[in-house]
């Protein structure tokens, strides 16, 4: 069952993301114990919060995000809103990327395992097929050859 949570506690939560002193979904998610997905959603859906600011909606490309993503990894604090300043990110909107580029490295994450699983489950099926399939030969190579034994016996007592 999901417990409810308040608007005063999402805007908390927000501002822990967006603020002075931001930090990641995910290391909010391990201090809080909120799950990363609300806190990434409220981060999202801030606009809607009485008292906060909607995000600014903007057309940046991939390769913008990218560069941008990667040179503010380094910064924090003041240094990081005077060049989301410079760049014009909203700190909102630069949360919003890196908390979708964490997922995306998690579910990349989460996929290329199961993907090994469904591998090594491949692997030991196609070992049982080829089991099965070597002991369907043996068998129809024992028939055959009691068979030939059976027709040379009966050849003999003919005799």
């Amino acid at each position: 069952m999901t417990r409810p949570f308040s608007i005063a506690f999402k805007q908390k939560m927000v501002e822990r993301l967006t603020g002075r002193a931001a930090v990641s979904a995910a290391k909010l998610s391990q201090e809080t114990g909120v799950r990363q997905q609300n806190l990434s959603r409220w981060l999202i859906e801030a606009g809607s919060l009485p008292g906060m600011v909607p995000p600014i909606k903007s057309a940046w490309r991939v390769e913008q995000k990218a560069r941008i993503l990667a040179d503010a990894a380094a910064l924090s604090g003041e240094k990081l809103r005077s060049f989301l300043t410079d760049k014009g990110v909203s700190l909102v909107e630069f949360q919003r990327w890196k908390s979708a580029l964490e997922d995306d490295e998690k579910s990349s994450v989460v996929s290329s395992r199961q993907i090994r699983k469904l591998e090594r489950e491949l692997q030991r099926k196609e070992k049982a097929l080829a089991e099965a399939a070597a002991l369907l030969v043996l068998k129809k190579t024992i028939q055959e050859h009691l068979q030939d034994e059976d027709d040379d016996t009966d050849g003999q007592s003919e005799k």
